[in-house]
């Protein structure tokens, strides 16, 4: 029996002989890799750094090249005597630069470099979601790894005191109610490993599909339930708001409604437009075919004068949407206010459980030795026997239930302060 304890406090506790294979930055490296929200992330953010150029693009000249070609049906005279040419061509080349245009291209960039900065920070976000959630399911499967190791070591222990128990009752030394409650203890315990081996199977697949794997693969995990991860430091909620990248996304939505309003605002200002245009072809009255150059200098004044107040009421709803945002914001800083001392509440308290475990754990086994030593004298029942080892198991229990929850609390505090 001390056999078998020893066994268990140095498979479950030191992570057993398994060989290493998949750490847990490893796996959050491999989920990173593969995720697809991830990857429509980055996408995003190359579409929106594309947009920027695009929208750049708008302070330089432009030139263009057109061409047309027209056909006559009617006989016209230009001249007594002196008919039109049916066909009129010409080929025309012109560079176009925007002098003023009430500032629309200069807001229009800088509204792009802002949605090209929300789009950096969504890749971020969605980064730390990812992180979490594998961190949550790589604990999850070494959690319930252990648990079946733990199920699978209970059966032995059960399976060792029945063949005692049974020797017993064959020489006549006890009776057949001791033997049927250790069967019936050990049908238990092979359902409550059969329970375990589901779990495990589960938590196997879900870690799997998050990579892209086989589900039924397996692996090693090589970080282990039981090691005590330093408690993170208690932050103060400014500190967070300024690495959460959900929250500077809010913060910048704000910027973008107000650059909004003011590019309402610019749709409505006088527009100055100059260009050069180089036209080869021929003549607008083609009295003879020839063709020849013709260079042509403009300006182009465009000023809005009225519009039956649609600039004011543009306005009033760039102002609603700027007040949205702003709402937004409050909102998701309440949010986030509301996360972090949650999260911080059941970090220190899950850490104040991990103590209660561990000395219930050093009492069930004392009381199990005992219980065990006093049977094997004839002192105690063997319901007294079974009472321990179903206490032993609840206690291992616990252990690993509580450190997957540690292990759990830390994730989601670091994910709270957004801390890779």
């Amino acid at each position: 029996m001390k056999k078998w304890i020893l066994i268990i406090i140095g498979t479950v506790l030191a992570g057993g002989t398994f060989a290493q294979n998949l750490s847990l930055d490893e796996y959050r490296m491999q989920v990173l890799e593969y995720n697809q929200d991830l990857q429509k992330a980055h996408q995003s953010a190359e579409g929106a750094l594309y947009s920027l150029q695009s929208v750049k693009t708008g302070f330089f000249p432009r030139v263009d090249v057109s061409g047309n070609y027209s056909w006559q049906f009617e006989e016209i005279d230009f001249l007594p005597g002196t008919p039109l040419k049916h066909d009129n061509y010409g080929v025309e080349a012109g560079i176009i630069q925007q002098i003023y245009t009430g500032g629309i291209v200069r807001k229009q960039h800088e509204v792009a470099k802002l949605q090209y900065a929300i789009a950096q920070l969504a890749v971020e976000h969605t980064m730390d979601n990812m992180i979490y959630a594998a961190d949550v399911c790589y604990w999850t499967l070494v959690a319930n790894q252990n648990l079946l190791r733990v199920a699978e070591e209970y059966v032995v222990l059960i399976d060792e005191l029945y063949s005692i128990v049974n020797k017993r009752f064959e020489e006549g030394a006890i009776s057949r109610t001791d033997l049927l409650m250790v069967q019936n203890r050990l049908k238990e315990s092979e359902l409550q490993q059969n329970t375990a081996m589901t779990n495990y199977r589960v938590a196997l697949q879900s870690l799997n599909i998050m990579v892209g794997a086989d589900p039924n693969r397996e692996v090693i995990l090589s970080d282990t339930i039981c090691y005590t991860l330093q408690q993170p430091q208690a932050q103060e909620l400014d500190k967070v708001l300024e690495r959460r990248a959900d929250y500077q996304i809010a913060v910048k939505n704000i910027e973008v409604a107000k650059m909004q309003t003011r590019l309402i605002r610019s749709e409505f200002l006088p527009q100055i437009v100059l260009g050069v245009k180089e036209k080869y072809g021929t003549q607008l009255l083609n009295v003879n075919g020839d063709c020849k150059w013709g260079t042509t200098a403009y300006a182009q004044v465009n000023i809005p004068v009225f519009h039956w107040g649609k600039m004011r009421k543009e306005v009033q709803k760039g102002h609603s949407q700027e007040e949205i945002r702003e709402l937004e914001r409050c909102q998701l800083r309440d949010q986030v206010n509301k996360e972090l001392s949650n999260a911080w509440v059941t970090l220190t308290e899950t850490a104040n459980r991990l103590e209660i475990v561990r000395s219930s754990l050093e009492i069930a086994e004392d009381n199990l030795n005992l219980n065990t030593f006093s049977y094997n004298e004839g002192k105690l029942p063997i319901l007294d026997v079974l009472s321990a080892q179903a206490s032993w198991l609840q206690a291992y229990t616990n252990v690993v239930s509580v450190n997957y929850q540690y292990k759990v609390a830390v994730a989601e505090y670091m994910y709270v302060l957004g801390a890779r």
